[in-house]
C-alpha cells in the first residue's frame, strides 16, 4: 500500500471499534472517515456522496444485517466491502460474498492480516479467512482449482498445513503424522519463513489464498 485509504466502519461492539481504529492509528496508509453501529447510519455516508475506499462490515448489528449494508453500498459506489465479523458459517459466509463482499474475516484475525486484506482487497485480490475459505472451497467442488505456487514448501510441510487448516492442534499433527513435536515445530518453522507469515492462522491463510492447500 502506498496511498493513504479512507475507511468507514460498520461496528456496534465499542471494544471492536477502538480496535479497528488502533490498526488504523499503527498503520501511515489507513485512516478511519467514519464510524458508525447501525446499518441506517452507514448508509446515510454512502447516500450523502462520502463513501470511502473500503468499509469493514459486522453482519450481526442492532437494525439489521451488514449484508443489506454491502449491497447497498457495492450497488452505488466502487467503495470495497470487507467483512469483518464472528460469524464463521457457511450461510454468512455465501450470503456475504453473493451481496458483494470483497473479503471476509473474522474477528480473531490479527492486526496484520487485517492490514495485510485490506491492501489485497484494494489491489484486485479477495481476502479470505481460513475458516471462511473452507465453505468457499466446499462450493467449487470437483471444479478448477486455482493453480499452486509452491513457494518452495515441500511435501511434508504442506501436509503440516493441511492439517492445520482441518484444525489439529501441534500435537494432533504430530500424531497423524506419526512424527515428533519437535519435527513439526522444525516445519512451521520453515514454513514461517517461506511464506513470511508470523502465526499458524497467517500461515493457513496465504496458503488458502495461493492455493497451495485445500480443504
Amino acid at each position: 500500500m502506498s496511498d493513504l485509504i479512507r475507511i468507514g466502519v460498520l461496528e456496534d461492539d465499542p471494544d471492536m471499534q477502538a480496535y479497528i481504529e488502533h490498526v488504523a492509528d499503527q498503520s501511515e496508509h489507513l485512516s478511519v472517515v467514519f464510524t458508525e453501529e447501525s446499518v441506517e447510519a452507514a448508509i446515510d455516508h454512502i447516500d450523502a456522496g462520502m463513501a470511502p475506499d473500503l468499509c469493514l462490515v459486522d453482519l450481526q448489528l442492532t437494525d439489521g444485517s451488514g449484508v443489506d449494508f454491502i449491497r447497498h453500498t457495492t450497488g452505488k459506489t466502487d467503495a470495497k466491502c470487507l467483512v469483518l465479523t464472528v460469524l464463521g458459517d457457511r450461510t454468512s459466509v455465501i450470503t456475504a460474498l453473493e451481496a458483494g463482499a470483497h473479503g471476509y474475516l473474522l474477528k480473531d484475525s490479527t492486526e496484520r492480516m487485517i492490514v495485510r486484506s485490506i491492501g489485497k482487497a484494494m489491489d484486485g485480490s479477495n481476502p479470505i479467512s481460513p475458516e471462511a475459505a473452507t465453505h468457499l472451497l466446499s462450493l467449487l467442488g470437483d471444479g478448477e482449482k486455482p493453480k499452486s505456487n509452491t513457494h518452495g514448501l515441500t511435501p511434508k510441510e504442506k501436509e503440516v498445513l493441511t492439517y492445520f487448516a482441518k484444525g489439529l492442534s501441534y500435537k494432533e499433527t504430530a500424531g497423524v503424522m506419526k512424527v515428533s513435536s519437535h519435527t513439526v515445530n522444525d516445519h512451521v518453522k520453515n514454513i514461517y519463513t517461506k511464506l513470511s507469515v508470523h502465526s499458524k492462522s497467517e500461515a493457513i491463510f496465504e496458503a488458502l489464498q495461493l492455493g497451495l492447500i485445500e480443504i
